[in-house]
């Protein structure tokens, strides 16, 4: 679970996106490391196979070409009735996802491949909006709605999540923000970001990132004092638990400055952050991620450092806070 990129602002590309790695779970499965493409049409008739060993061996296999042939989200979407087994294998899942899993092995579930394909199949321009009018997402939502963090169950959270990141990948889809919105999506990753592991927090606070980066998206969180304070407070709770750890996640915090940057371009967000600003962004809690990064979070700094936030912080953070924001300005302008 720990390839994640660095930084998630950087596109949330192809290769970048394996959480975990797929081949690192099938020792015993033969991959073939160029296949052709009537190996690839093979490979997608074999997951129909009703022999256990060739049909793992198919999937596995596709998962780790997944992003080596564009045309593969299109081949599986066309073939007959894949999509209606690939979505078989989630429903069965199901029963299992409020007790512990235990997987043959120690493998993680079927499902979680069928997850990673359904990653390429909603980055995949075309088949996106197959994916979306066929409300497929909605298949996905309980699997983010786990309450247990057993490995296993989280696994097959974050590869749901995945699947909703991908399809929100620049360049970003409108209508598969207003999808998200309309069917509330942020809901399942509150849960995600109350419960989740630093990984489906991350890719979590992403999707609420790339929602924020619209203009609908961001009248969205912000048309309402309610939304607003819940999505301030869960960003917060981040705050906090990257407090706790011993190496704060760069990503997360990112990610994290971002929406807090961007919440500061609606007013009356702008005021709410004046009212209850995220302190520990501005009290040294995260310098050295600050002085690093300081470059995403100028517009950020100038809002929060306003005179009303002013009586709440020390003189020396403010004072700190603007002329590191001078200084970057400066560099910046020259």
């Amino acid at each position: 679970m720990a390839n994640l990129p660095d930084s998630l602002y950087e596109d949330y590309s192809t290769s970048k996106l394996t959480l975990p790695s797929a081949s690192s779970f099938a020792p015993t499965t033969t991959v073939v490391p160029f296949p052709d493409m009537d190996t690839i049409i093979q490979w997608i008739n074999d997951l129909h196979n009703e022999i256990p060993f060739v049909s793992n061996s198919a999937l596995q296999n596709l998962v780790t070409h997944r992003n080596t042939y564009e045309i593969l989200p299109l081949l599986l979407w066309k073939s007959p009735c894949t999509m209606t087994m690939m979505l078989q294998e989630i429903v069965k899942i199901y029963p299992h996802i409020s007790a512990p899993v235990h997987s043959q092995e120690g493998k993680p579930p079927r499902a979680y491949n069928i997850l990673l394909l359904f990653q390429c199949v909603a980055h995949y321009p075309e088949t996106r909006g197959y994916f979306l009018k066929a409300e497929m997402p909605h298949y996905l939502f309980p699997l983010m709605d786990i309450d247990l963090t057993y490995k296993p169950l989280e696994c097959l959270r974050l590869g749901a999540l995945g699947v909703l990141a991908h399809m929100l990948k620049a360049p970003i889809d409108g209508a598969a923000v207003r999808f998200l919105m309309d069917n509330g999506a942020l809901r399942y990753c509150t849960k995600a970001i109350e419960i989740g592991s630093t990984e489906s927090k991350t890719v979590s606070v992403f999707i609420l990132n790339k929602i924020l980066s619209t203009n609908e998206g961001l009248q969205y969180c912000c048309v309402l004092a309610d939304r607003f304070f819940l999505i301030d407070g869960l960003l917060k709770k981040l705050l906090v638990y990257l407090s706790s750890m011993t190496n704060p996640s760069p990503s997360l915090f990112n990610l994290i400055a971002g929406c807090y940057a961007k919440l500061s371009q609606k007013p009356r967000a702008r005021e709410g952050l004046w009212r209850y600003p995220p302190v520990m962004l501005l009290n040294g809690t995260f310098a050295s991620l600050l002085a690093v990064r300081l470059k995403h979070f100028v517009e950020l700094c100038m809002v929060l450092v306003d005179a009303v936030i002013v009586k709440t912080l020390s003189v020396f953070v403010c004072v700190f806070l603007r002329r590191r924001t001078q200084t970057l300005l400066t560099t910046v302008s020259s």
